[in-house]
């Protein structure tokens, strides 16, 4: 197998690599979504057996782009893709910690006294959720429109947040014997919003793998 074949193979085995630990990241942000929704008690075990796992691809695909960057010598555009992986397996892995800890703020209010929850904490979660599949699939596709509309939601999400936070602050003024469920649920809608500004970060990482412009600060300047 000659070095320019090798190389190939080494790039395709590190994206399905990254599309593998996207995947299991969304599918622990869903879990993470439904447990803060509805609290479970079994909620933070589930999502710790996944973070072991995101723990796992996230240091498999950090050797692998490190070594093909010390022993293949790539080109220009290939650097950029093997630079933005290890941003993006960071971002990622990064993901999986805040699912964690939502899953773990759902426990703790599963175990003690239900509240109520924000009238706009779905409609945050679930664009939380487009978010993320959004500047997953924009990276793999190259699709860089997509991007674009994943950093356009930030202001959507922000708005969303802020809604959730005065929603909660006014109930634990009328409940303060619950205010430590509330805070871990405020902590809880804080983890979405960063999950929603990591979205945006990959978006940003799949320009410039695919463009070569880097636009962060500078969302005006994408072409």
């Amino acid at each position: 197998m000659n070095n320019i074949r090798h190389f190939e193979i080494e790039i395709a085995e590190l994206k399905r690599s990254l599309v593998g630990m996207g995947n299991l990241v969304e599918q622990s942000l869903s879990a993470a979504v439904d447990a803060i929704l509805i609290p479970r008690v079994d909620a933070r075990e589930e999502a710790r057996v996944l973070e072991e796992r995101l723990d796992s691809m996230d240091t498999a695909i950090e050797e692998r782009a490190h070594r093909i960057m010390a022993l293949q010598h790539p080109m220009i555009s290939d650097l950029r893709l093997l630079i933005s992986a290890l941003h993006i397996c960071s971002d990622l892995e990064q993901i999986g910690d805040l699912c964690e800890s939502i899953a773990k703020r759902a426990t703790w209010i599963a175990k003690h006294s239900p509240v109520e929850n924000p009238k706009h904490l779905e409609e945050l979660a679930r664009l939380v959720k487009e978010m993320i599949h959004g500047c997953l699939e924009a990276f793999v596709s190259s699709n860089t429109e997509l991007a674009k509309t994943v950093i356009t939601q930030e202001d959507h999400s922000d708005d969303l947040t802020k809604l959730c936070y005065e929603s909660i602050q006014a109930s634990m003024a009328r409940t303060p014997e619950k205010i430590r469920e509330y805070t871990h649920l405020l902590r809880a809608v804080a983890h979405l919003e960063h999950i929603g500004d990591i979205a945006v970060a990959i978006a940003e990482e799949s320009v410039y793998v695919h463009k070569g412009q880097v636009i962060r600060h500078h969302h005006e300047d994408l072409r």
